[in-house]
């Protein structure tokens, strides 16, 4: 009996420095996203496209043999010491193999990941995270931005405004911005934008998140009389709030609501109601319909899944996955963080809509084959009616006057 129990302990003791075939057979990866606070909508957006990447490469029988788990961290408001705690406990503690982000902290998360040497895939669109970036590109080689900056997206919209087919009563601008990196860096870009065409900022207001009584300022506007009035919150209780306060006595100018327009939950909740509004999604898959076959195939696939057109964000952060993927098919070997960024920088990735390559900041900038995407909600959902870089009309979507400006 003695005998049988010495023996019974040493296959114990002898599993336990056997490595778990299961664990050999799972390629972690990470997703830090918001989880909780205000810009939880689209983490939501990110996380539907990453999610579908996953499971896409899972079923068609995993990368290089093996499945991938996606190992989730709520990176909430994006503090710079949450932003940490998520590249310490993704990339430190669990050993992830790349790293696929949405918003991500404008700068803090490039320092954060940059310890490390994953790659690293990133929606920032954050001239601040390209200037850490620039600051050790030695370092930071494994930081992926999937979208071009605040700073260019916000040249993208004001372009697209002057190109409406629409003229305007007056040379005014409202601009309403958040108080955070995005929201500074789009107002103050579109304020210049428009004071070098010659045109008044009657109005350039930044308020704190959690704002929904918009009285006093639309007694403002409503003074002021603009041709454009743009709104940049990414948050949607916020935006919703403040169009139906304006309705209540609109003034005749357009509504911008740039990257504000993103968080599902807006259209979802306002519907038909918010026709009219207009908005830019970067490196977003155009709808309804989209620009190629393959592309038509992906947005159908997206439909099927979540049951709605897919928002900003969703796309970029599939397509990073698969940007990943393929060049770790390639490379052989997950581990070998190096040569499948390497890989990446040289050769880029083909997706649905034709070529993404990353520059020399290894940002994705707009143009070509991967454009900024402006929109108008029609008929209660999101259509593309121009595409940027160039600014051209899309496809036969046209812009319609507002209904409370006719």
């Amino acid at each position: 009996m003695k005998k049988h129990l010495v023996i019974l302990l040493a296959i114990v003791c002898a599993m336990a420095y056997i490595p778990s075939v299961q664990a050999a057979d799972v390629i972690k990866v990470g997703v830090p996203l918001a989880m909780t606070g205000p810009y939880t909508d689209t983490g939501d957006n990110y996380w539907k496209g990453i999610k579908m990447a996953i499971d896409e490469i899972n079923a068609a029988g995993g990368l290089l043999g093996k499945s991938l788990e996606p190992i989730r961290f709520d990176t909430q408001e994006f503090s710079p010491e949450r932003v940490m705690q998520g590249a310490d406990y993704l990339c430190g503690k669990e050993k992830v193999h790349s790293v696929h982000a949405g918003w991500a902290g404008w700068g803090q998360d490039v320092r954060a990941y940059g310890k490390y040497d994953v790659p690293f895939f990133c929606d920032d669109g954050s001239q601040a995270a390209v200037d850490v970036f620039k600051t050790d590109p030695e370092m930071y080689s494994n930081i992926f931005q999937l979208t071009d900056t605040g700073i260019n997206q916000a040249e993208s919209m004001f372009r697209v405004l002057m190109a409406l087919p629409y003229e305007y009563p007056n040379k005014k601008a409202v601009i309403i911005t958040a108080d955070d990196a995005w929201g500074t860096e789009v107002g103050d870009t579109l304020a210049r934008n428009f004071k070098e065409k010659g045109w008044e900022v009657a109005m350039h207001e930044i308020v704190p998140y959690g704002t929904r009584e918009w009285g006093p300022i639309l007694t403002k506007i409503r003074k002021a009389a603009p041709a454009i009035i743009h709104v940049e919150i990414v948050s949607a209780q916020e935006v919703i709030t403040f169009f139906r306060q304006f309705m209540k006595a609109p003034s005749k100018s357009i509504l911008s609501y740039g990257y504000s327009i993103v968080p599902r939950e807006v259209v979802e909740t306002m519907g038909k109601e918010a026709d009219g509004i207009i908005g830019e999604v970067q490196t977003a898959m155009p709808t309804p319909e989209a620009p190629t076959p393959e592309a038509q195939a992906w947005v159908d696939r997206f439909v099927s899944l979540y049951n709605h057109p897919p928002q900003a964000g969703s796309w970029a952060a599939y397509s990073g996955v698969k940007a990943w993927a393929t060049a770790v098919a390639a490379v052989g070997d997950e581990t070998q963080h190096d040569a499948v960024i390497q890989y990446i920088k040289k050769n880029g990735y083909k997706g649905e809509t034709g070529w993404w390559k990353w520059d020399d900041d290894n940002v994705m900038r707009a143009g070509g084959d991967v454009p900024i995407g402006h929109y108008q909600v029609q008929n209660g959902e999101l259509v593309t009616i121009f595409t940027d870089p160039p600014t051209k009309p899309y496809k036969d979507f046209q812009f319609i006057t507002p209904r409370w400006i006719k």
